[in-house]
């Protein structure tokens, strides 16, 4: 629980530090001694495996920078109207099915190249969820998204599991911003870039609700069924 609390702690300074200090590039040591003690056991494990996978994956692009106003050469936009381009892509989820996933093959191949560690993307900055999240329909479970019904269609649990048959640490790359919930990117405005795009000392409340739902669902991911995960970023 103390572990829990504290990274939940570290999660609310890290976002109101991004808001109202950007220009704070200062370096702050870790104190917690639970965070120090872990990060003394990864000093050796040294080489491991970092994925991003996704809807996106099936446009062969980078993962949801595309769909945020960055201007450069690797996420232009296929589609020159920007709202089109918008539904187009978080219509992925409606055609997202991929039958052939095999984590086991995957944590075997990291295995033999000398890996030790994986970190796999639960969700990334566009929303969509790669786990059986119950607060949102944006979700690899969704009956919008015909991978669905397959038995393994809580991806991250499969890949948790099938790497951590192999002896291997799991970790969770969890985006803190999400650029399709309303409460982040809130639709009364424009999205002038990758930032939360409304004031959060005006609007405290509809910021309160964005805490909630992002501590919700990494709370999913820690109590939920997905086992002991060790590194969160």
């Amino acid at each position: 629980m103390k572990t829990i609390a504290s990274f939940l702690l570290l999660l609310l300074i890290t976002s109101q530090a991004a808001i109202y200090s950007q220009e704070d590039n200062r370096y702050v040591p870790e104190t917690d001694p639970l965070v120090l003690e872990k990060l003394e056991q990864w000093q050796d494990l040294k080489f491991g495996l970092l994925m991003h996978w996704g809807t996106y994956s099936q446009w062969g692009i980078v993962e949801s920078w595309s769909i945020c106003s960055e201007d450069e050469p690797w996420c232009k936009r296929s589609i020159p109207d920007y709202t089109e381009y918008k539904k187009e892509y978080q219509n992925l989820q409606t055609t997202f099915n991929p039958i052939l996933f095999d984590p086991a093959k995957w944590a075997k191949a990291a295995k033999a190249a000398g890996m030790k560690y994986v970190i796999f993307t639960t969700k990334h900055h566009d929303g969509f969820c790669m786990f059986d999240t119950q607060l949102t329909d944006y979700k690899i479970t969704s009956s919008k998204t015909p991978f669905h019904t397959n038995p393994k269609a809580n991806i991250t649990k499969e890949i948790f599991n099938a790497f951590r048959a192999e002896d291997f640490w799991t970790g969770a790359y969890f985006s803190k911003p999400d650029w399709h919930n309303e409460y982040y990117w809130w639709p009364n405005f424009a999205t002038p870039d990758r930032n939360v795009n409304y004031d959060v000392t005006v609007y405290p409340e509809r910021w309160d609700y964005f805490v909630q739902y992002t501590q919700g669902q990494i709370m999913e991911l820690l109590r939920g069924d997905y086992g002991k995960i060790d590194i969160y970023c």
